[in-house]
């Protein structure tokens, strides 16, 4: 028995047999042409774009395809449809005299590499997406078509990457599960992976080196790690919790229709954290009421260009629409720190956790700025938009940022364009500064979220990416804790409410001391949604009030932890 860890981007457990998929290489043997092929190339090339499109179109009319998987295939749509792209293959045909196939191998090696360079999950996500266009236009072009894999209902798939298209046909197969050597819990793949509530774990190195076809293996999504060949006592173990799941799966779905109260009938409002459009399907399924937050950081991260009003309104209309009349929270961008932008951020920052990011960098890029605010007031006809900003150190920020919003919309006015005239604005509570005056700033809000990560990671001066001082950084310190209190009180007190987005809000231990500390909403992701819920179910508002009041009295970690084991 051999057990290997690695990074969980979709939870869950799957028993089966190793299924290898390697990656298909195209055998491109023409790769230069003369200066009288340039022409046919050209008319080769919008002729083989057209056909591909029209095959993703049969696609995404097949039943079988869940709604994710259709958001992706347009997307891909677009990617083929993307000017620069054709633009850039025209190019390369004509001043490098590529070929086709050629210049496309060179586009898409080339945007790829960009995105596996980049030190961050964020920007590197999108990968496999172009990969997969690629795949499907060469094997198009060049009539090598992939051959299907055949999946038995018990295999759990091993591979180097995996493309969102492949995730959505192995679902057709009733695969198990998916283990990779790279990939991240932003890409599409994942997404879809974690709405079919297929098990999807990463980063394994010389993964494939490791095992071989038809091997049993567990894989484990909730841990991150996954055990070849495992002996009789771990199997029948494993095979106990996965019946379990499927219980508990089952259990869970029973209470979506339920309201969210503790059992003294306290009501809490329990919302969703998203990263892209494509996740509002899974967020409907859960009856979540309404999107807590939605990280605007997609439009920029993975591009060369930046995006246009009319790019970014029409995205934002569309997932408002989705949801109304639930409130969608919409926070502007957020790039900097560990989510450099190539565009926004060209130097890179000694310390950037500390630098341009959040609403300094929106501050900095006043235009751009403007751009988004005017695509979320024009996006906002049914009036369920919220705004917020993050990374707030003090009040000035906040009125100087209705002040632009202010400008957006005599501009709007002016122009005759249709957009709500009022829209509810919040700020994040990350810094320890902004805690200390949330009742200077409640007063300029309609409501308030507290980004628990960054709030923690600022108040202990402790970089939550760096390994070596991760074992300062506890987001139950006294400290926190009381900087949590403090915002709630001066919300309260000021007629607004308080919500909680950052991780301790996904943290089933730690929801009656947030209870019982006041916090009036929880904004996690769509798929921790109802099993947050059931612990609320469970909770006693009075006892949750008690547990914090204790808490709230205690001076160390060590003390608190004891608690809430207790609990």
């Amino acid at each position: 028995m051999q057990i290997f860890r690695g990074n969980s981007i979709s939870k869950g457990i799957a028993i089966g047999k190793v299924k290898i998929i390697k990656r298909h290489k195209y055998n491109i043997s023409r790769k230069r042409i003369n200066k009288k092929e340039i022409e046919t190339e050209l008319i080769k090339f919008e002729k083989h774009i057209e056909e591909v499109i029209d095959d993703i179109d049969d696609l995404i009319k097949k039943k079988e395809h869940t709604k994710e998987s259709i958001d992706i295939l347009d997307t891909h749509k677009m990617i083929l449809k993307d000017p620069d792209f054709s633009n850039n293959i025209k190019n390369l045909i004509q001043s490098d005299l590529l070929s086709l196939e050629k210049a496309i191998e060179e586009h898409f090696t080339q945007v790829i590499g960009i995105f596996n360079r980049m030190n961050n999950s964020l920007f590197s996500s999108r990968s496999s997406d172009y990969r997969d266009v690629a795949e499907r236009l060469l094997g198009h072009i060049l009539n090598q078509k992939k051959n299907d894999d055949k999946i038995d209902d018990i295999d759990i798939v091993f591979s180097e990457t995996i493309n969102p298209s492949e995730v959505t046909r192995f679902f057709t197969m009733n695969v198990k599960g998916f283990c990779v050597e790279s990939g991240s819990k932003h890409s599409h793949s994942a997404i879809i992976a974690r709405s079919m509530n297929i098990p999807m774990l990463t980063n394994f190195p010389n993964l494939l080196n490791s095992i071989k076809n038809d091997e049993i293996v567990i894989l484990d999504g909730n841990e991150g790690l996954f055990i070849i060949t495992p002996d009789e006592q771990t199997l029948d173990r494993y095979k106990q919790l996965l019946q379990e799941q499927i219980h508990y799966q089952n259990e869970l779905t029973k209470i979506v229709d339920l309201k969210t109260q503790t059992l003294d009938k306290h009501i809490i409002k329990l919302m969703s954290n998203i990263e892209i459009p494509e996740e509002i399907d899974q967020v409907k399924k859960s009856k979540s009421e309404g999107i807590g937050l939605f990280r605007t950081e997609f439009l920029f991260i993975d591009r060369d260009t930046l995006p246009e009003e009319e790019e970014q309104f029409k995205i934002y209309k569309k997932i408002a629409e989705s949801m109304y009349p639930e409130p969608v929270i919409i926070r502007t961008i957020d790039a900097g720190g560990d989510k450099l932008s190539n565009i926004l951020n060209p130097i890179m920052e000694i310390n950037p956790n500390l630098g341009l990011r959040g609403i300094r960098l929106s501050f900095a890029h006043k235009a751009l700025f403007k751009i988004q605010i005017r695509a979320i007031l024009r996006a906002n006809i049914g009036g369920n938009i919220k705004i917020m900003f993050p990374m707030i150190s003090c009040v000035k920020e906040i009125r100087k940022a209705k002040a632009i919003i202010k400008q957006c919309r005599e501009e709007l006015v002016t122009e005759n364009k249709e957009h709500c005239e009022y829209i509810k604005i919040g700020a994040m509570i990350e810094i320890p500064s902004a805690a200390l005056t949330s009742d200077i700033i409640s007063k300029e809000c309609d409501f308030l979220s507290i980004g628990t990560n960054d709030l923690t990671q600022y108040t202990l001066a402790v970089d939550r990416d760096n390994e070596m001082v991760d074992k300062y950084y506890c987001s139950i310190h006294p400290a926190v804790i009381q900087l949590i209190k403090t915002t709630i009180k001066n919300a309260h007190d000021n007629g607004i409410l308080v919500a909680v987005c950052g991780e301790m809000a996904s943290t089933n231990e730690l929801i009656p001391l947030l209870i019982g500390l006041g916090i009036d909403e929880l904004s996690v992701s769509p798929g921790k949604l109802l099993e947050l819920k059931q612990i609320i179910l469970d909770l006693s508002y009075k006892k949750s009030k008690s547990l914090a009041y204790q808490i709230l009295k205690m001076d160390t970690i060590e003390q608190i932890k004891k608690k809430l084991k207790h609990v």
